[in-house]
């Protein structure tokens, strides 16, 4: 057998007289014994013995979970607190009361609700709310259904998406959009009145 060009051979003990590296030679007992003494360090700094490692895991994910389920609950409880101060500093556009805030700590699934929230307190009203978030804009965009005859949330949000270099669309009582400039939220949200005065 022809011998590849360049190869380099070793003894028994390598260059060095160590043992030469060969996938062969780490046999499945030492493999086990490696595995075993990562379990062993795992099951110390988890507090239990190492038949418990994975069944502390577990637990830990499980914990994870539900921290991150109540961290979510006191985001909305502490962003539903501040929806009666929205309402009182509505503006009011040709007789529409307009609603327009910027949220922080709020996925665009709270959003919606809050907007809803915010629909029912207003009772005939237009809310805009927006969020920036790991430099992307979310908006949601509401109508009351008074008023959709007259405002359309989908051509509202997509008129105001532009700004963000975005884009959206929705029902004309509900409406969502993104974009990649978050810089220009607050002018974003300062357009809101003049967009609707517009429409109206």
């Amino acid at each position: 057998m022809r011998e590849p060009a360049g190869a380099t051979y070793f003894g028994e003990r390598g260059r060095d007289g160590e043992r030469p590296f060969d996938p062969g030679v780490y046999t499945g007992a030492e493999i086990g014994r490696t595995a075993g003494a990562g379990f062993e360090a795992a099951a110390g700094r988890l507090g239990v013995g190492p038949a418990d490692v994975l069944e502390a895991i577990d637990r830990l994910e499980h914990n994870v979970k539900q921290l991150e389920r109540q961290l979510e609950a006191l985001k909305k409880k502490s962003a539903r607190s501040k929806l009666d101060d929205l309402v009182e500093q509505a503006r009011d556009v040709k007789g529409v009361r307009v609603v327009a805030a910027r949220l922080s700590d709020v996925d665009r699934e709270t959003m919606r609700e809050l907007a809803d929230v915010l629909r029912q307190k207003l009772g005939s009203g237009v809310i805009v709310l927006g969020s920036a978030e790991e430099g992307k804009v979310a908006l949601v965009a509401a109508v009351t259904k008074d008023l959709v005859p007259k405002l359309h949330a989908g051509k509202m949000v997509q008129s105001l998406a532009r700004l963000v270099g975005g884009s959206g669309g929705g029902r004309p009582d509900l409406a969502e959009a993104g974009g990649k400039n978050p810089e220009k939220l607050n002018e974003l949200l300062a357009a809101v009145p003049a967009i609707i005065d517009k429409m109206l």
